[in-house]
């Protein structure tokens, strides 16, 4: 199958620019274009430890900011348009699924961290994004 146009999902860890050159890599393979989405999730901080007294504080913002200078300078290390990246703020998960509608990606890349013991109990966003995307998913294995 020939791919026409990659969704990646970029995070901001030392593995993302890995992350980054690969997608890029596969996408110039096939002749593709390439979308990027780094997803913040809403993750509140609670600045007085105690939820019921203080309002937290949201910190999306911030972070958002933080993930499109940071993302952007490996676009621009990595001859990649910066145009093509998309911070957003919700749940992961749905966050990919909905930019892939948007953008009618027909493969969707995502990085797979080793999971072991308790850790391989829980759901990732690898895992949600394979049993809901309706399209081709490609994991890129990522070191621990």
């Amino acid at each position: 199958m020939i791919y026409k146009h990659l969704l990646a999902a970029i995070e901001t860890h030392d593995e993302g620019e890995k992350m980054l050159v690969k997608a890029r890599d596969l996408a110039r393979g096939f002749g593709a274009s390439l979308s990027l989405i780094h997803v913040v999730e809403y993750l509140p901080i609670d600045p007085a430890g105690d939820a019921l007294l203080a309002t937290p504080i949201d910190l999306c913002s911030e972070r958002a900011g933080f993930a499109e200078t940071r993302i952007g300078e490996w676009c621009d290390r990595n001859d990649l348009d910066r145009s093509f990246l998309r911070v957003v703020i919700g749940s992961i998960t749905p966050e990919i699924l909905r930019a892939q509608q948007e953008t009618q990606a027909d493969l969707i890349v995502v990085g797979h961290h080793p999971r072991h013991g308790l850790s391989a109990l829980f759901s990732y966003t690898d895992d949600g994004v394979l049993h809901r995307a309706s399209c081709d998913v490609l994991a890129i294995h990522l070191d621990d």
